[in-house]
């Protein structure tokens, strides 16, 4: 993947703590999830303060994700849309189980960046697959 720059690194990280607090709370297992992909993913070591720090910013802010994502769509490439769903995916994943809700929420950012079903798909298969 190319270099990864400063506000795609952000939109990783905060497409993260969204799937992560889907279901309520950021939980030990996915702050733990958050921390390993992102560092991966950015190849920055990222702090749980960090992480939550995003979580509380994210109550405060007057547009969603997804409405985020929407309008930097265009900007982001194929490999950075990539990333976005299947970091987020595996914060999902992370507790053993995605319920209705969870998926609607990670499809809605498929939605925002204009991501194919077919795309998601083979990105969804590729997670499932990596984690085994």
């Amino acid at each position: 993947m190319t270099q990864i720059q400063s506000t795609e690194r952000e939109f990783i990280l905060k497409a993260m703590v969204a799937m992560a607090a889907a279901d309520g709370d950021l939980h030990d297992d996915e702050l733990a999830t958050i921390r390993t992909v992102y560092e991966k993913n950015t190849g920055e070591a990222i702090s749980a303060d960090d992480i939550n720090n995003v979580s509380k910013s994210r109550q405060s802010q007057t547009t969603t994700l997804p409405e985020q994502l929407a309008a930097i769509q265009g900007q982001l490439t194929g490999d950075v849309k990539k990333t976005i769903l299947s970091s987020a995916y595996m914060v999902l994943l992370a507790d053993g189980r995605v319920s209705a809700r969870e998926r609607k929420k990670l499809m809605n950012l498929a939605d925002a960046m204009k991501v194919s079903n077919v795309h998601r798909s083979i990105i969804f298969e590729d997670v499932e697959r990596a984690l085994g």
